[in-house]
């Protein structure tokens, strides 16, 4: 059972345990955690911080007013630079007396959270996840992600689709997306998810992404009309996935993403053709 599988029983049973951490060098399945989380749980049990810095650990001894328990996703857990901090930080925390469950997500490897993950696996009040999908677990992971979706891919179509996405898991979980929008079999062979990719080709938010690399506001702002049903994190997820990677990427692209980011968390309204219309601009 792949890593992702275990997390979501986890969500399922209620995340009875104070401290979930979760791991991963490939930012996309950080944000699969957090698809899965807030899939199941009520917006109003769910905050989100920036940094741990950011929680007072003084306000969990008051419930909250809205919902039995809170569920606490906190990023960027890897910033906090000393491994010293790092685990006198999950100590404190993780003895807290609160009807909490803290999320950690840290964009990291387990190379660089030794110290951290040896802490956690000795306290019965923590789990921990490596969310990466290594290669040959990547068939398994796409046969999930496409039932999640309520289809079933067949081994030829499953391959197909790795070969057509180079096995990049952003770009293939779109490609997903995309053919459960677009058929209403459950069952999905090697020529049928062709015929399908190739009668609209365009609906893909990576191919937003080659219209933004590229400059072309014309084409870019036809396919953001067709992908207007589509969820905004996907749309998100792919953006911060080809920016992610792009080693001349500067500040001005970091902070537009942060800060769309940062809004959909919170629920707050944004608008996605600003925000391409910005990262067009020279």
């Amino acid at each position: 059972m792949l890593e992702i599988q275990k997390f979501e029983q986890e969500i399922k049973k209620g995340l009875p345990k104070i401290l979930y951490f979760c791991y991963s060098q490939e930012p996309f399945f950080l944000f699969e955690g957090i698809r899965l989380i807030r899939k199941n749980f009520d917006p109003l049990s769910i905050e989100t911080y920036e940094s741990p810095d950011e929680i007072d650990k003084n306000s969990f001894i008051s419930p909250s007013l809205f919902t039995q328990k809170r569920i606490l996703i906190v990023y960027n857990f890897e910033k906090i630079k000393k491994t010293e901090k790092r685990v006198d930080w999950l100590k404190n925390i993780i003895n807290l007396k609160a009807s909490i469950s803290i999320i950690i997500m840290c964009n990291a490897s387990f190379k660089e959270l030794g110290e951290e993950i040896s802490y956690l696996k000795n306290n019965k009040n923590s789990m921990i996840f490596n969310l990466d999908i290594h290669e040959k677990d990547l068939h398994e992971w796409i046969k999930y992600k496409a039932t999640d979706q309520g289809i079933n891919l067949k081994p030829d179509a499953v391959f197909y689709l790795i070969d057509i996405t180079g096995g990049q898991p952003g770009l293939i979980s779109s490609e997903i997306e995309k053919i459960a929008l677009l058929t209403e079999k459950s069952s999905i062979d090697l020529f049928e998810i062709k015929d399908i990719l190739t009668e609209l080709g365009e609906f893909t938010a990576f191919d937003l992404i080659e219209a933004i690399k590229k400059k072309n506001k014309k084409k870019a702002f036809e396919i953001l009309d067709k992908l207007k049903n589509m969820e905004p994190d996907i749309i998100l997820g792919a953006l911060n996935w080809y920016y992610s990677n792009k080693a001349e990427s500067n500040e001005k692209i970091y902070s537009l993403l942060y800060n769309a980011n940062l809004s959909l968390r919170k629920s707050r309204s944004f608008s996605l053709d600003m925000l391409v219309y910005e990262l067009m601009k020279d």
